[in-house]
């Protein structure tokens, strides 16, 4: 006798439980244009690319000359202090002609 009155109170307890709804999310024009900004992990010791210096780089292009191979050379951009940004070689491929 206690156990089906044991299994009535707990099935009218869960019957008349009702998770309320949720509340939905109203978001105005201004964060519609908004995109996430994307999550950047930063590399313990590494600081980014290295530039290459220009002896390096002529170096590089001439090796791939002699190979009669086209070079292709890698830029990035720098952010610099005037508020500018420069091109600055990373890399050197070669590639078929």
């Amino acid at each position: 006798m206690k156990k089906l009155l044991l299994i009535s109170l707990v099935l009218a307890g869960c019957s008349t439980f009702k998770p309320e709804p949720p509340t939905p999310v109203v978001s105005s024009p201004k964060n519609v244009a908004e995109t996430p900004e994307p999550v950047i992990v930063k590399l313990r010791g590494y600081n980014g690319p290295v530039a290459m210096e220009d002896v390096e780089v002529l170096q590089a292009s001439k090796q791939c000359m002699y190979a009669k191979l086209r070079p292709n050379v890698e830029y990035t951009t720098v952010r610099i202090d005037t508020g500018g940004k420069v091109l600055v070689p990373i890399r050197v491929h070669c590639e078929p002609e």
